[in-house]
Formats: structure tokens, sequence, C-alpha cells
């Protein structure tokens, strides 16, 4: 059906149309195994030929073929290839439209997507104990201004988020680089200054540029990501991400809503009592303009 390649870049409509055909005329191991791949394609990334082999009953080299079948010459290609963007978004769904319209009137699929956001936040919880929280809550606190920035369609979480960091503390900015320079940060002295970067897939392709020279540049670095960041630096960048999640129809920022959500929660139980005052603060000033409803 489709030879073997060194190297694959395909997009996810010739994965999908791929899968399809094996789904469709491929051997029963391969239907199962066709199938399987397109209802998980975003977890793929964190399977193993092992692991496929083992959830669906059949052996390695069973998989291994398959694989090979496709166009792979092994599960690293396959991941390197969905990195590379096979999985860019999972708003292609036309393919699934009748499965998933199916699932949902049936009411499986609102039940899934429920038990996931459900075990998201139990996972986020853990995260929370976590040095890396630790250190993240640290540097948030401990810097002189911090800077947000983010793009496409998570901007308005990540600039919602810099509206209620400010809350908490002074000096907050977020960051829509509109200027096309980043002056704002690129431009100031480095001493005291934190760039949060919120950005997951499909990744913005400033982002990688931003957070390289920023740190090149001695700001301190916080990547908020997914785990389908490949570019994080560990060794000059402090880092978030995001458990794996395993949607069925269009990418959910619920997790990410929820994370940076619990991240202000815990800057402001850090921050004690300056955060406290900062916040009766704001409360006095927006009765003061009266901006708000005081009902």
């Amino acid at each position: 059906m489709f030879g073997p390649s060194h190297r694959v870049e395909l997009s996810m409509s010739d994965l999908s149309s791929r899968l399809q055909a094996f789904a469709a005329s491929g051997t029963p191991a391969e239907r199962r195994l066709a199938r399987f791949f397109t209802e998980n394609l975003n977890e793929l990334p964190f399977e193993t030929a092992a692991s496929i082999a083992e959830t669906m009953g059949v052996s390695q080299m069973t998989v291994g073929r398959f694989l090979r079948r496709l166009g792979f010459q092994g599960f690293d290609a396959l991941k390197a290839a969905l990195r590379g963007g096979a999985v860019s978004s999972a708003w292609q769904i036309t393919d699934r439209i009748e499965v998933l319209r199916q699932d949902l009137e049936e009411g499986r699929l609102l039940a899934e997507l429920m038990a996931e956001q459900i075990e998201t936040l139990h996972r986020l919880y853990e995260m929370s104990n976590q040095p890396a929280w630790t250190r993240a809550v640290e540097a948030i606190l401990a810097a002189r201004e911090v800077f947000v920035a983010s793009y496409q369609n998570i901007g308005g979480i990540a600039r919602y988020f810099s509206e209620q960091l400010g809350y908490t503390r002074d000096g907050v900015r977020y960051m829509d680089g509109l200027n096309g320079t980043y002056a704002e940060l690129l431009g100031h002295p480095p001493e005291g200054t934190l760039l949060i970067l919120v950005d997951c897939r499909r990744f913005a392709s400033k982002s990688r540029l931003l957070a390289r020279e920023a740190a090149a540049a001695g700001h301190a670095v916080l990547v908020v990501t997914d785990p389908y960041c490949d570019w994080i630096d560990l060794e000059r960048h402090l880092s978030l991400v995001l458990p794996a999640t395993r949607h069925r129809t269009w990418d959910s920022f619920m997790s990410l809503a929820a994370l940076l959500d619990f991240l202000v929660t815990s800057v402001v139980i850090a921050g004690g009592d300056e955060s406290r005052r900062r916040t009766e603060r704001i409360a006095a000033l927006q009765d003061l303009f009266g901006d708000f409803d005081r009902r």
C-alpha cells in the first residue's frame, strides 16, 4: 500500500487518508491499529510500540510492521512527523464528524470530555506540589517586573492571566507583540525581570525566538506550554508543562486556563501580606472609579 520512508513529512489530512485506507482494506490487525491511531493521534507521542501492542492485544512486531506500511521506519519517526505538524490542530475533524455526532447523541462524547477534564484537574493539583511549581511561584514573586507574552487563540487566556496577576503584585505587563520588536522587554535591563511565555500547539513561530532572545539577554524565562513543545531549554528556562490529554474533538484550553488560575492563587498565598495589601488597594480603586456594581 505505502512503501517505507526514512523521512516522512505529511499533513494531518495525508495521515488521516492513509489510516482510513488501512481501516477500510487492511488486514484485521491493521484495521484495528488504524482505528486506534485515528482516535488517539494526540496521545501517540506519549505511547510506545510496546504500550500500543499491549493495549491492542497484538505483538510489537505487528505494530512495527504497521508503522512501516504507513511509511515510518519506527515509532520515533512517527513521533517526529507528529511534532512536525501532523497533529498541529485537533480542529480538523471532518473525517470523524459522523462518529462524533453519534457519540454525542448517545451521551458518550461529553461524558468522556468531562471525565478527562476532572482527571486533568487532579493532575494539575499534583503538579502544584512539585518543585517546578514552587520555583515558578518564587520567580514571579522575586521579579521586579513581569512580562507576559502569548499568541493566537490562547492570547486571550494569557492576557486575562496577566490582569489577574496584576491584582497580586505590581509591575506586570502583557506584551501583544504588535510593535514588532518586544522592545519593552528586550530593550530593558534584565536585572529583576521575568518573561512568562504562554504557548501551546499550534506553536507560534515567534515563541522559540522570543524565549531564546530573552534568555540570551539575561532575562529570566518561564515557559507555560504542553507536552508537544520540544524547544524548551531546561538549563535556561523554567517551565510548567500541561498534562497530556486525549481530546477527540478540538483542542481544549480548559487545562491551560486552570493551570494559570492555580498559579495566580499560589502567588496570592505565597505573597502573604504584600499580596493582600495589593488586592485591597485594587479593590479600593475599583470602588473609587465606580467601574463595578457595588450591590
